[in-house]
């Protein structure tokens, strides 16, 4: 066995400098060879994938899960490319780098696939599994399945239930390993094995992040970049929400006051929202839940972190102060099944064993506590989030990066920043502050909207934007200010 793995290391090395080296030209021959070369995958070989219409190439590559022991542990990263519908693909494919973390590749596709048609007559789309998510060794766990309702309605992440987790995962996973660094050695092994030459980045959220270290690291493997809703690569997630999700919260509740109907119906929300988040804190506010004999009790920090998710789309944020004074007047249902029903999506939405391998790692072990005070003064969220985060990370298992990873990005690589101008996760200073080192770049502003809303505008804006490779001249216009959708009286 080990004289065969030896042959088959020799061989696919071989391969790989020639997928590296290899000239555009000759990029749709060698297609075949590079996607043959692998431990488990011959070639792609035609798939389905969900909700998809139309087949696409899958397949496996396998590489070590800790690449400074490559004999040890291997891990199947899972890849698709769904082909360009010319016939011929140009070498630059458009790559999607998902966010939560957490969140699966292949299992949204289909969005995207139809959101970008117009780029698809020459390009492939290239879908692959971050490490820990999706079909490349999930690190899943359902969060709260079994915690009960009183938990469910205090913690946002229980940490029990985190460090079963932990325990189960480690099993057969070192959780120090799945990193946004080792993700991108996973990206170019697999660029080089298909073939391809420098890639289009079209990232979200915590996909950005990915982007960022994609750039410092493989720089010469990027094409362009569209990052929306930018995760900053030195900013210690989650010590700004709070300061983010009030200024989220302030423009929603100053839009209600300006537009008449929503003033009349709720002409105190501000003073009701502070009120009834008072009485979560001060008093036992016992409410029922869907599926529970005993009602239980609300704690106010779970319910300020579910108002600030509400906001990440202009209909929740639409909710909002009707959510807010019915709230106000005893009845908490509205919030209460946005809780249940999000844990229940959510556990198998996202992959948390991956979700905080990154963000106990890359975030939270560099927030230093003497700054949560000031960070969390003056919002209705408070230090609910960032110290909830804390706990769990406490007793996850701990990584190291390297020097240099969390310093800001330099590049010429051409970008182009999407902003949602009410986004209460990722706020405009944040795109403020990442684009400062990226020489050429454009910016985007969606006004009155919040977090990765994918606008057709949008699409337009990169289709443009891939076409050009160049953000020199583009054409931002597509994506013009829009009224803030009615609110829910």
């Amino acid at each position: 066995m080990a004289e065969f793995r030896d042959k088959t290391v020799v061989e696919i090395s071989r391969a790989l400098l020639w997928c590296g080296m290899a000239h555009p030209r000759w990029l749709l021959t060698l297609f075949a060879l590079c996607g043959s070369v692998g431990v488990r995958a011959d070639v792609l070989s035609t798939c389905e994938l969900p909700r998809l219409q139309e087949p696409a190439k899958c397949g496996v590559v396998q590489v070590p899960e800790n690449p400074a022991k490559p004999d040890g542990r291997k891990l199947d990263i899972a890849v698709a490319v769904v082909p360009a519908k010319g016939g011929k693909a140009l070498p630059d494919p458009i790559l999607l780098l998902m966010g939560g973390p957490g969140e699966e590749s292949m299992n949204e596709a289909a969005f995207y696939v139809e959101w970008l048609e117009p780029l698809r007559r020459e390009r492939d789309i290239l879908l692959i599994d971050q490490r820990g998510t999706g079909k490349s060794h999930r690190l899943g766990c359902d969060l709260y399945k079994d915690v009960g309702a009183a938990v469910l309605l205090r913690d946002v992440f229980p940490v029990a239930s985190a460090e079963r987790c932990a325990r189960e995962l480690s099993k057969d996973a070192d959780l120090t390993q799945y990193s946004y660094e080792h993700f991108s050695k996973d990206i170019e092994h697999i660029r080089r094995l298909l073939g391809y030459g420098p890639l289009n980045l079209f990232a979200g959220s915590y996909g950005t992040r990915a982007a960022q270290v994609f750039i410092k690291t493989h720089g010469a493997s990027v094409r362009t970049a569209m990052l929306v809703s930018v995760v900053p690569i030195d900013e210690p997630m989650p010590l700004p929400m709070a300061k983010g999700a009030q200024a989220a919260m302030d423009r929603v509740l100053e839009d209600c006051a300006a537009q008449p109907a929503c003033h009349a119906a709720f002409p105190n929300v501000r003073n009701e929202l502070s009120q009834m988040l008072h009485r979560l804190e001060t008093e036992e506010v016992k409410v029922n839940v869907p599926g529970q004999a005993t009602p239980v009790r609300l704690h106010r920090g779970r319910a300020a972190e579910r108002l600030r998710s509400m906001m990440y789309r202009a209909e929740g944020a639409a909710q909002i102060p009707q959510v807010i004074h019915k709230a106000y007047l005893g009845d908490y249902q509205p919030i209460v099944e946005d809780i249940v029903s999000n844990a229940s999506f959510i556990g198998s939405a996202i992959s948390f064993g991956l979700f905080f391998s990154i963000v106990c790692n890359e975030d939270t072990a560099f927030i230093d506590d003497a700054d949560i005070p000031a960070a969390s003064a003056g919002t209705y969220l408070g230090d609910y989030r960032v110290r909830q985060q804390q706990a769990v990370c406490s007793r996850w298992p701990k990584a190291s990066l390297p020097r240099g990873y969390r310093d800001p990005v330099r590049t010429s690589v051409p970008t182009v920043f999407v902003s949602g101008d009410t986004d209460p996760a990722t706020p405009l200073w944040f795109t403020e502050r990442t684009k400062q080192g990226f020489a050429q770049r454009a910016e985007v502003v969606l006004v009155n909207r919040g977090h990765t809303e994918y606008l057709d505008c949008v699409a337009t804006t990169y289709q443009k934007f891939v076409a050009a490779g160049s953000v020199e001249k583009l054409d931002t216009s597509a994506c013009k200010a829009e009224p803030r959708l009615p609110f829910n009286l």
